[in-house]
């Protein structure tokens, strides 16, 4: 699910499950189905909003009358409108409840809101964000070093009773605050072998970070995975800790993330989608068409938007394979293939790739580790 890596003083992490949609239920809307249309718009919407073009994002719905759309997609479409038209503000300050916190969400909006209306400019944005958190912090010059100033900013939200996460989500500066956090141990069955990982189950948001404010909450990330732990955004999974979604998006995903670091640990954010999106369709059963279908719909040409980069690939690598073996796949989405032919042809994409990566290891004279070493 996407284009989401940040390297913090923490270690290196990556989110995954961006688009994942948070059900819910809209009072007073209409209970008639979104055209084709507005469907289209949609998926063309969130795409733009999730690399980093609010102004985009909110254009794509525009362009396309109200009657388009119903139930959610009308709330959606009606929070974009507001939130990114041409003569939009910066958002207010918001009240969380703790002056700091909101300083902080408030500084964060305001970044997020102009790199989203000018994408061209958010490293100038991200410049200005740098110096107001070291402001902020009482600093007199700015603090140059991210990843010490992550910290600093993520030290006081823990002194105050909040969980953080900080770093660099590409294309934008991240931030996900929350007050919840149950610990538990898991063991998750890889293609190569099952993997035991400690899963921390994160609750009670109060921002689920710029990919969720760029989409107005229509879904969010849904987990990311350090070089110790996974990380599990408890509101990204309305149907429970026990769900495929959760089974095959967030442990299937990210446990692939955690044994790939360690046994492949100079791989590109991209690199590292593309490995563990294929592991999600070895996994998935009721949710196969679901990823295939976000999969094929949510392409992008950029390495920088890491989960959109790799979707393509991914598409492109299964339809090769299986044309290679003989298997007959005319539509792009390949909804025409055997889900037993789909999933076995994700394993052996997955382990042709390790064994290019191994044997490209053994020129360099390197040796990458063994997955648990």
């Amino acid at each position: 699910m996407f284009q989401q890596f940040t390297r913090a003083a923490a270690g290196v992490i990556l989110f995954a499950c961006g688009g994942l949609s948070i059900t819910s239920c809209y009072a007073g809307e209409t209970s008639d189905i979104t055209t084709p249309a507005g469907e289209d718009a949609i998926g063309r919407s969130t795409r733009a909003a999730l690399q980093g073009n609010g102004k985009l994002a909110a254009s794509v719905l525009q362009g396309l009358p109200r009657n388009h759309f119903a139930g959610k997609d009308i709330v959606y479409r009606r929070c974009m409108l507001q939130r990114f038209h041409a003569k939009a503000k910066p958002p207010a300050r918001p009240e969380v409840g703790d002056p700091f916190v909101s300083d902080v969400l408030g500084l964060y909006q305001t970044y997020w809101w102009h790199a989203l209306m000018s994408p061209s400019d958010r490293d100038t944005y991200g410049r200005q964000l740098q110096r107001d958190l070291s402001t902020l912090l009482g600093e007199p010059n700015p603090i140059d070093d991210w990843n010490v100033l992550d910290e600093r900013v993520a030290r006081e939200l823990r002194a105050r009773g909040y969980y953080s996460q900080l770093g660099n989500t590409p294309p934008l500066r991240e931030l996900m605050v929350w007050r919840k956090q149950d610990s538990s141990q898991r063991e998750v069955q890889l293609p190569e072998r099952t993997y035991p990982v400690k899963l921390e189950v994160l609750n009670d948001f109060v921002t689920r970070g710029w990919s969720a404010y760029a989409r107005c909450d229509r879904g969010s990330n849904g987990g990311w995975a350090t070089d110790e732990r996974l990380f599990a955004v408890g509101p990204a999974f309305p149907q429970g800790l026990d769900s495929e979604a959760f089974r095959t998006s967030l442990l299937g995903h990210e446990t692939q993330h955690f044994a790939d670091l360690q046994q492949f640990p100079t791989l590109q954010p991209w690199e590292l989608e593309y490995r563990a999106k294929l592991t999600e369709l070895w996994m998935s059963r009721d949710s196969l068409h679901f990823l295939l279908g976000k999969f094929n719909s949510d392409q992008g040409d950029d390495q920088q938007v890491p989960h959109l980069f790799a979707n393509k690939r991914v598409m492109r690598d299964l339809q090769a394979y299986l044309t290679a073996n003989g298997v007959r796949c005319s539509r792009e989405d390949l909804f025409d293939v055997a889900p037993d032919q789909l999933r076995a042809a994700a394993v052996e994409v997955l382990n042709r790739d390790t064994r290019v990566r191994e044997y490209a290891a053994s020129l360099a004279g390197t040796r990458p580790a063994k997955p648990g070493q």
